[in-house]
């Protein structure tokens, strides 16, 4: 029953909110420590009192020796003059005098009279023993001994107790002056412990309750100081929607963890919207590349509707069209899937060994088959081995060839060469070429250089987004040099075989 009761217990606190979770923590060991302390004083408050008191007593007990050893004529009058800012009561027996000095005149306690005479040793010892009170004596006198010991100062400390509760402390001692030997008492009476202590532990439970209460206070305002980054974060995240992805928290404030987060939350939504705008852009660009050749094939399919059934030319352009319209979309799904299968990690390239140099000595040939009218060259001096997917690094090598194809009208050059970590191909055309301001989204999804040029020339402006792919899953990386008005030239960089890690990552 007590286990289901904790659990309940914890469970509840579990369910709480943060910032009465630090309020009740901060409280809770406040009060515990501030409880615990109370205890501990309240047990020690005798022990306290009386250290006090020892403390007193001893300084009175140093004044007197100090008076006696200045050889001043002793009375009462100069003992009370003596300890006239002391609560301490003081009784001198001289015994070369056979008298008995008091620093109070009145109500003379019982263990202050003549006392015996001390052994001669004690008389002749540089130091004597401190003196002892008789017990019986004493319990004549109505008084018991609660306590003896010995004092740091070397005297016998006693704790006296009268009939009706009345604690006395006191300290008694011998002192030896040339004058002669001295018996010293220094006393006082204890306060009343019960009362005492009462009137400690009701000033106690005051003071605890209003150090509770400000430690409750003070802990709630710290727990919604120390909050008030995640309450913005909260509100923030309210505000946010996929149609306003603007919304920022402010990070003024300490450098602590609350403007870690707060940055990293930050963080988050501008990749976020970054990503959203990527996205969105996509899917636009997507439709719009495909609403376009969905026209054609519908126009061309009206036009054979209408009058191309008995106009053999009609039937045989509108078929052509349809055809070439429907090799264009079978050709930017065939991309689009690729990027998708990419973005969802689906498709990964098959390494292996494969020669650089050949691949693009096969990419030449097959080029200027396909195009005998252009004037392609290869250079490439050593065999330039590299770990890839022979496939993708065809695929990737038939884009920039067939970009320099259509942007350029003069001679093609791919080039081979490696150094000491990396191996390169580069295509170059001498073409339109590439502005400078345009150069840092070559690779983005549908993006076209100069459309207001390019309009004749077939793409689907996916072309660099895929080459660009392919590099980065190879540990590579693609160079773009270009002048506008001269051509452009495109670097591949992979790292050599020896170079690739296990995983087929490049390691620079």
């Amino acid at each position: 029953m007590l286990r289901k009761n904790k659990k309940k217990l914890f469970a509840g606190f579990d369910q709480m909110a943060i910032a009465k979770r630090i309020t009740l923590l901060y409280g809770g060991i406040f009060t515990l420590s501030l409880l615990f302390l109370s205890f501990f004083m309240v047990l020690n408050i005798s022990s306290m009192q009386q250290s006090t008191m020892r403390k007193e007593l001893l300084e009175a007990m140093e004044l007197v020796e100090g008076y006696l050893d200045s050889g001043e004529p002793l009375s009462d009058e100069a003992l009370e003059t003596l300890l006239q800012e002391s609560y301490v009561e003081v009784s001198v027996f001289s015994y070369s005098e056979d008298e008995m000095y008091y620093s109070h005149h009145k109500n003379v306690i019982p263990f202050v009279h003549h006392p015996e005479e001390p052994e001669e040793k004690e008389k002749k010892s540089r130091k004597p023993e401190p003196p002892s009170l008789r017990e019986k004596e004493l319990k004549e006198n109505g008084f018991e001994i609660m306590g003896k010991k010995e004092s740091p100062g070397g005297d016998l400390e006693y704790i006296l107790e009268s009939e009706s509760n009345q604690q006395i402390m006191l300290l008694s001692a011998y002192h030896k002056t040339e004058e002669g030997l001295y018996r010293i008492q220094t006393f006082r009476m204890l306060a009343d412990g019960g009362y005492m202590i009462l009137n400690f532990m009701s000033k106690m439970l005051i003071a605890d309750i209003i150090g509770i209460c400000c430690a409750f206070l003070i802990g709630r305002y710290i727990s919604r100081r120390m909050l008030r980054p995640m309450a913005a974060i909260r509100e923030a995240a309210e505000r946010i929607s996929i149609e306003d992805l603007s919304q920022r928290i402010s990070t003024e404030g300490p450098e602590d963890e609350m403007k870690e987060l707060t940055e990293t939350f930050n963080s988050m939504i501008d990749r976020l919207e970054t990503s959203f705008q990527k996205q969105n852009q996509f899917i636009s660009d997507a439709s719009h590349e495909l609403r376009t050749p969905i026209s054609v094939i519908q126009g061309y399919a009206s036009l054979i509707n209408r009058w191309g059934k008995s106009d053999p030319a009609i039937l045989q352009e509108s078929i052509d069209s349809i055809l070439t319209e429907t090799e264009h979309m079978s050709a930017l799904i065939r991309q689009l899937l690729f990027l998708a299968k990419g973005d969802q990690k689906r498709l990964s390239p098959q390494l292996r060994s494969v020669s650089l140099t050949e691949s693009a000595e096969e990419l030449v040939r097959e080029m200027s088959m396909l195009h005998q009218d252009r004037e392609i060259l290869f250079q490439g001096e050593t065999e330039t081995e590299i770990l890839a997917d022979e496939d993708m690094l065809k695929q990737l090598l038939w884009i920039h060839g067939e970009n320099a194809l259509k942007y350029s009208a003069g001679k093609i050059e791919v080039s081979v060469w490696k150094d000491d970590a990396y191996g390169y191909v580069s295509v170059r055309d001498h073409g339109i070429g590439i502005a400078e301001e345009e150069r840092s989204r070559l690779f983005d999804r549908f993006y076209r250089a100069d459309k207001s040029r390019n309009k004749e020339i077939a793409g689907t402006g996916l072309g660099l987004a895929i080459a660009s792919w392919i590099v980065d899953a190879h540990g590579g990386e693609i160079i773009v040099k270009s002048t506008v008005g001269e051509g452009s030239e495109f670097i591949d960089k992979f790292p050599l075989h020896q170079r690739m890690n296990e995983d087929g990552k490049g390691d620079f």
